[in-house]
């Protein structure tokens, strides 16, 4: 018999494979283990790990010694520019919840989450959800309700992640007023927040390690919009910083009024206002708010003013600080 005629199988289990189609598939695999591990490494190499970090200060009553804010489902939106491969856009979930203090975040900032997004991605909006809020006035803790559970900031300026050193860093700066008069122990959170994208470099350091705190450089106070120094101690009233602005959709509540609807076409939001002096009311009176209407009251410093409204159904309210005025709401 001769052997040019011979074929060797190669036995696997119980499939009998020609010795050269067998090779044949041991290199195709190979092949393709060193393609996916090629491709996986860029796509890994080509991302970045963002900090999301969070500032203060609050406007809180007098005597306020805490403000805890328990937080969770942190997430970034990012659109992605450029061509590469594995750019995408959509909501990245960033890994990290608990409880922050903010009345200690004056002139701080503190990791609160990690999210890990493509190469060349643009961070335009952030958002978390607010599960618990407590307050601590004179060694007296007062739970502290917020009508909007889930908190969407947009990042204002470029919000393009250059680096693995970066961080979405978010100035959330509520204000928590006293329902019904000081004394009587029921404690409401207006929540207000804008957000700025920050790159490290020589002056800004950012720690992605989830508790860590950095105080703010001077630098990124520039880019927030704030003041060198502003806020106060916590040992009393602090001022909410001037032309602050929130986004509020149908379901969501700024200072005393929950928007039920936003209308482009006519330029009005519609929904509930609510009496907070001189006595609290629970139940709120039928109102429309056209661009220049404002809510709230000035005595607390919670007064905003409608300044746009979007053809996404959001409205845009414009903080007018009053802080001239605090302390005279009437009890």
């Amino acid at each position: 018999m001769g052997y040019k005629n011979i074929f060797l199988h190669l036995i696997i289990g119980d499939v009998a494979v020609d010795s050269k189609l067998a090779l044949g598939v041991i290199v195709l695999a190979v092949i393709v283990l060193a393609l996916t591990y090629v491709v996986s490494s860029d796509v890994f190499a080509s991302g970045s790990n963002v900090a999301v970090q969070m500032t203060d200060p609050p406007s809180v009553p007098s005597g306020t010694q805490q403000l805890l804010i328990s937080y969770s489902s942190v997430q970034v939106h990012t659109e992605s520019i450029g061509n590469l491969s594995g750019n995408q856009s959509g909501w990245v979930t960033a890994s990290g919840s608990g409880t922050v203090n903010l009345v200690a975040l004056t002139n701080v900032s503190q990791t609160i989450a990690n999210a890990h997004v493509t190469a060349n991605a643009v961070i335009n909006v952030v958002r978390f959800n607010i599960t618990s809020a407590k307050i601590v006035i004179n060694g007296t803790t007062y739970n502290v309700s917020s009508p909007n559970s889930q908190i969407t900031v947009a990042v204002t300026g470029s919000g393009k992640i250059n680096s693995n050193a970066s961080s979405v860093l978010i100035d959330f700066y509520p204000t928590v007023t006293a329902r019904g008069g000081a004394t009587a122990g029921s404690y409401m959170l207006v929540p207000a927040a804008r957000a700025v994208v920050v790159n490290g470099n020589a002056t800004v350091s950012i720690n992605t390690n989830i508790g860590s705190t950095a105080a703010i450089s001077g630098s990124v106070k520039a880019k927030l919009g704030l003041g060198i120094g502003i806020g106060g101690s916590g040992s009393g009233n602090t001022t909410t910083s001037a032309n602050s602005t929130v986004e509020v959709r149908a379901g969501q509540r700024v200072s005393n009024f929950m928007a039920e609807s936003v209308n482009y076409s006519s330029g009005t939001v519609s929904g509930l206002l609510y009496i907070e002096y001189p006595v609290a009311r629970n139940v709120g009176t039928n109102t429309t708010l056209h661009v220049n209407s404002t809510i709230g009251y000035a005595c607390d410093n919670t007064q905003f003013k409608l300044e746009s409204i979007y053809s996404n159904s959001t409205a845009l309210f414009v903080h007018i600080n009053n802080t001239a005025t605090i302390g005279g709401c009437p009890i």
